[in-house]
């Protein structure tokens, strides 16, 4: 399983040198786990759903906007702009990743963090044939971890597509 992968970080702590570039193991959906590059990540939020202000007559995946530390985060909700059934309307705290990009900020909504993994240089593959076309234009690769397949997404053109597409605004 996972916990025999050799890029997971066993030792670490213990003086160990972790290997690989780091990537956060995100719980999208009960049917997707997915890592995001670290580098793309500001922060990681746990909120009340309380704190998102909703917009009317948005897209569906639009869950509102944040305000973090005086500026203003569009929040989407990550599964459904996979085309994944939303996250669950009752949820009574939110995950969001925080994603810096060159337009400023954008959350993501997400199931849960599940951690760190750090993946060898060459260990990401090309996504096509192996997914939905409609899914490839939000990922860098694909990887193998044991016998789980994750999808490791691309923040910039997540952030880029949902501005153009979704938002038709500047998330900045």
């Amino acid at each position: 399983m996972l916990g025999a992968a050799p890029w997971l970080n066993h030792g670490e702590g213990r003086g160990d040198r972790p290997q690989g570039a780091p990537y956060l193991r995100l719980a999208v959906h009960n049917q997707l786990t997915a890592l995001l590059p670290m580098t793309e990540i500001q922060q990681v939020l746990v909120i009340s759903p309380q704190q998102l202000t909703v917009i009317p007559n948005m897209a569906a995946v639009v869950m509102g906007l944040l305000n973090f530390r005086n500026r203003i985060v569009w929040v989407l909700d990550l599964a459904h702009l996979l085309n994944l059934e939303p996250l669950d309307a009752d949820i009574s705290m939110l995950t969001i990743a925080l994603l810096h990009t060159p337009k400023g900020y954008l959350g993501l909504a997400l199931k849960e963090v599940r951690g760190i993994v750090r993946l060898p240089e060459g260990a990401i593959q090309s996504p096509v044939g192996t997914v939905s076309a409609a899914l490839v234009p939000y990922l860098k690769g694909c990887c193998r971890l044991g016998e789980e397949l994750f999808f490791i997404l691309d923040g910039a053109a997540i952030a880029e597509r949902s501005c153009s597409s979704v938002l038709a605004v500047d998330v900045g």
